[in-house]
């Protein structure tokens, strides 16, 4: 079968090039591999869609560790998974498609199902997987620290992955939206991140991407005020255009700079951004929906009110960050760190898409041959939404969804 990945002797020979001279069509390559065996909980799947998000873009530029030592880690955990110990690696997160086989041990799925997957893999025989499926020990993203991703004419993903697809979504949305919009849904409305309620202020870093338009929604969706962060005008009317009222614009505003170049926060910078909020009529913020990291964590926790949460789930801008402790105890905030998310907040994800209240947005569809071009401008940051046979591209998540 065709996959698109990187093999051990092509990682090992980019690892050689300096980080700030590759890009991500030098860390992927379309390979010749055998089709997947399965273990009794597996399902075969066939690839109709599948979608770009930023992790792929690490796997490509195999860092900030390649991905075969991801590989090797998901492996560690979980023995039971030797089958994905290869000498190639194929990339992708998000995909949708038609079941072809299923192993002996499972019941729920069938040959011909079309279903969703999502790229949370735990050992659901780990207790502390009853109370939260992001808990256990053997838990991983599929297609980033395991091998037979999205990228691929077929895949292999555990039973517990699949969600049904109904009929009347397409392909292309179906491979589109899992990875952030169930990201965000744990973030902004589980009880396992801020449990956003009506009436509250969002501030939202990278509003227009991946992760951001769908938080703008969210809040929408349930009564809160999202005030949206973006860097220039189109983005700041795309996210208008989602339901923000409030934006800040970064190439307008006094929204920028928190970080001297000692490392040490920038508090003048903090006290512009704060007045910035102000004068937009934002005088306190109740949650802020964090992935840049270094850049913002310390200024995002010095705008929270008295106390407030700041939910995290990356750090797109480095994952050394500088935060002033003063402003987290003696307010009372917190920090929340969030990542993925479990089925049952996948599933209630997905059901906002199929009931029409939570729509993603499509950058691009694109042949699944145009993947490299794709991650390229993902990595330069050159669109927003979603992309897979779908290639669909936003701010830090860039999705691309590819049709096979």
């Amino acid at each position: 079968m065709w996959a698109y990945g990187i093999n051990k002797e092509h990682s090992n020979n980019l690892q050689k090039i300096p980080l700030n001279n590759r890009k991500p069509s030098d860390g992927i390559i379309k390979m010749e591999v055998p089709e997947p065996n399965l273990n009794d909980d597996e399902v075969l799947v066939k690839v109709k869609s599948s979608a770009l998000n930023y992790n792929s873009i690490w796997s490509s530029l195999s860092h900030p560790i390649s991905p075969f030592q991801l590989i090797n880690g998901h492996i560690y955990r979980n023995k039971q998974d030797i089958s994905h110990l290869q000498d190639y690696a194929i990339f992708g997160s998000d995909a949708s498609g038609v079941v072809v086989r299923v192993g002996k041990n499972v019941r729920k799925w069938k040959e011909n199902d079309e279903v969703i997957i999502h790229c949370n893999i735990i050992d659901t025989e780990e207790s502390i997987a009853q109370m939260d499926g992001m808990l256990p020990k053997s838990q991983s993203i599929w297609g980033y620290e395991t091998n037979y991703g999205a990228f691929a004419e077929f895949t292999k993903v555990k039973s517990s992955q699949l969600i049904h697809k109904p009929k009347n979504i397409s392909w292309e949305v179906a491979g589109s939206f899992c990875l952030t919009l169930s990201t965000a849904y744990r973030m902004l409305i589980s009880p396992n991140g801020a449990s956003l309620r009506a009436g509250q202020n969002c501030l939202i870093w990278g509003a227009s991407g991946g992760l951001g338009n769908f938080a703008i929604q969210l809040a929408n969706l349930v009564g809160a005020n999202p005030i949206a962060v973006v860097s220039n005008d189109e983005k700041e009317e795309l996210c208008r255009k989602l339901g923000a009222k409030i934006v800040v614009n970064r190439g307008k505003d006094k929204f920028g700079n928190f970080i001297l170049e000692n490392g040490e926060p920038n508090y003048l910078s903090w006290r512009d951004a704060k007045k910035t909020l102000e004068k937009k009529g934002v005088n306190d913020l109740d949650v802020i929906f964090e992935h840049i990291g270094k850049e913002t964590l310390g200024v995002s926790l010095f705008l929270l009110s008295r106390g407030g949460k700041v939910v995290t789930c990356a750090a797109s801008s480095g994952f050394n960050a500088t935060i002033d402790l003063r402003y987290l105890w003696m307010s009372l905030k917190t920090i929340i760190g969030s990542h993925f998310a479990n089925y049952y907040e996948s599933e209630q994800a997905s059901q906002l898409v199929f009931d029409g209240r939570i729509k993603p947005l499509i950058h691009s569809v694109n042949s699944i041959n145009n993947l490299p071009k794709m991650m390229d401008e993902m990595y330069r940051n050159q669109s927003y939404g979603k992309t897979g046979k779908l290639l669909h591209i936003m701010e830090f998540t860039l999705k691309i969804i590819a049709i096979v």
